[in-house]
């Protein structure tokens, strides 16, 4: 059973019954729920619609994502590496990113055992690379991940003011602060 039928099945609700309230022939919905991706994007949206879901397009490479460049990955990498091990990984990511423009990098998001700290800098990051790249931000990016006390990732007291002036509102609003140039590599 395709997860569209299943869908609608658990609101109960018949083929007919569907096809009626959606404003779609029977034989639509049923080519729909066999193969969504042929449909027309319009009927997609008016059957999502009743069964309250939302369609998110994603354009992807044709090739498989570098799954061991995904967030998920390296925020595991870095728990099992040690917390210092985050620029490498961090800095390969975001070369990847940028490489393959690959929304599946970022879909999902750290574990939960990682620092609080790196989880929200991996959030900035993230949310700083979309931005930049035009790919709709996750969800699991998208709060505030406000940390207690300021992170200036340079560690240098000198540099603090010009941290403050420079970092992108992606990481300012999580209290971590950058140089403007803390995403460009050589």
């Amino acid at each position: 059973m395709k997860l569209l039928s299943k869908i609608r099945n658990s609101k109960n609700l018949g083929e007919r019954d569907a096809a009626r309230s959606a404003g779609i022939a029977r034989a639509t919905l049923r080519s729909l729920e066999a193969e969504p991706r042929s449909s027309r994007p319009d009927i997609l949206d008016q059957v999502l619609h009743l069964y309250s879901r939302q369609a998110i397009l994603a354009l992807v490479p044709i090739e498989p994502a570098a799954s061991e460049q995904s967030i998920v990955a390296i925020s595991i990498a870095v728990v099992n590496q040690g917390f210092e091990s985050w620029k490498i990984y961090l800095m390969d990511f975001v070369d990847e990113f940028r490489r393959s423009l690959d929304a599946r990098l970022v879909l999902l998001p750290p574990v939960k055992a990682l620092d609080p700290r790196l989880r929200a800098l991996m959030a900035s990051t993230t949310a700083a690379l979309c931005a930049e790249s035009g790919i709709d931000v996750p969800e699991w990016a998208r709060p505030s991940y406000f940390l207690d006390e300021p992170w200036f990732l340079s560690g240098m007291e000198s540099l603090k003011a010009m941290a403050i002036i420079e970092s992108p509102v992606e990481f300012r609003r999580n209290n971590i602060f950058v140089h403007d140039n803390f995403l460009q590599r050589a």
